[in-house]
């Protein structure tokens, strides 16, 4: 399925599988304030998310070696407990907090880690340099560079060289199912699976109960859903998807997409609850990130539908939202020299 949105004032078409039908959007957009809490602790943080009363926090692979990759500090006080992860290869270690997966046990979340391919549980609640538990990535998924929970023994991914959006995997080797496939948003017939692969990157993330799941796309402005009930996937496509200019270039490994250094990184985050989207997107190029250090200020609220339910305007820069809906807040990393945890309240 596959819907196109216009954004406040405009009509949308919607493609349904028995036709088609129009929708009229009129969402004011919304300014939200925020409060920001700074903490020494967190040196170059990347990406946050929420669980049980607590913010897990996790730092860029490009901190000095020495220093924890990820932090804990508690939502409710905003006061910092302890850190977790230690740099490393060995037992315990983790190379890099590329994506968390928070599974099914209430006490602990999980940390993927993309260079080394491994999957690596910690306590929520007790400190620990060292892992608990660590599953390592299948021999034959080891194109898979974002992983989910889908199951306690399957996983979901999405690969780098393959003709399908998601693939489902087991953690035995003895399993594989694809979903979906790579869309060609492009006039160009030149792409390979690797190519549309690349075209179609995006920040994968699901729901706590493992319904649906989502890509918000890096380099054009579409949100795919994957329902993991019906194995079906839908599309919600932004105000005016544009596609941005890239070239081939050829090497000894065949074709590699090479974007201009000018084109404005569409989606940078995503959060999805029980019965909502939560996207934030950015629209800004890498020189004016590098000049203003300005990612993110704009936060799109969907069901899963597409229907746009909110517009926000956020007062500061993020590069990573997690989401509180019982006490309505939303918490976001900030983009300043100073970096910390903004602190929202949804309206």
């Amino acid at each position: 399925m596959k819907i196109k949105l216009l954004l406040p004032f405009l009509q949308i078409p919607l493609i349904l599988a028995f036709g088609c039908s129009e929708k009229k959007l009129e969402k004011e957009i919304t300014q939200l304030e925020s409060k920001k809490v700074y903490f020494k602790e967190l040196i170059n943080p990347e990406k946050v998310r929420y669980k049980k009363g607590k913010l897990v926090v996790s730092e860029s692979p490009r901190v000095s070696p020495e220093l924890p990759l990820i932090h804990v500090i508690d939502a409710d006080n905003m006061i910092y407990m302890f850190s977790q992860g230690k740099n490393g290869f060995g037992p315990g270690e983790i190379s890099d907090a590329t994506g968390f997966d928070f599974g099914s046990n209430d006490s602990t979340f999980w940390v993927y880690s993309a260079i080394e391919k491994r999957i690596s549980e910690f306590s929520l609640f007790e400190q620990s340099e060292l892992a608990m538990h660590q599953i390592k990535q299948p021999v034959n998924f080891f194109k898979a560079y974002s992983c989910l929970y889908l199951t306690d023994s399957t996983f979901l991914g999405m690969f780098v060289d393959s003709p399908y959006r998601l693939i489902e995997f087991g953690l035995n080797d003895d399993f594989e199912k694809g979903y979906g496939s790579q869309e060609n948003f492009t006039e160009r017939t030149d792409l390979d699976n690797f190519n549309l692969s690349q075209i179609n990157d995006g920040w994968f993330n699901s729901n706590s109960d493992k319904t649906v799941f989502a890509i918000a796309s890096i380099y054009y402005d579409k949100i795919d859903l994957f329902d993991a009930r019906t194995k079906e996937f839908k599309t919600i496509y932004g105000p005016d998807p544009e596609v941005f200019d890239f070239e081939l270039h050829y090497d000894e490994s065949g074709p590699s997409v090479i974007w201009s250094r000018d084109i404005p990184y569409q989606y940078r985050d995503i959060e999805i609850t029980k019965d909502r989207i939560y996207a934030l997107f950015g629209g800004i190029s890498g020189p004016e990130i590098k000049k203003t250090s300005e990612i993110a200020r704009t936060l799109r609220v969907y069901d899963f539908d597409g229907n746009l339910l909110e517009h926000y305007l956020l007062d500061r820069s993020l590069r990573s939202i997690a989401l509180d809906i019982e006490n309505k807040k939303i918490y976001g990393i900030t983009t300043d020299s100073d970096p910390g945890i903004a602190v929202f309240t949804i309206p």
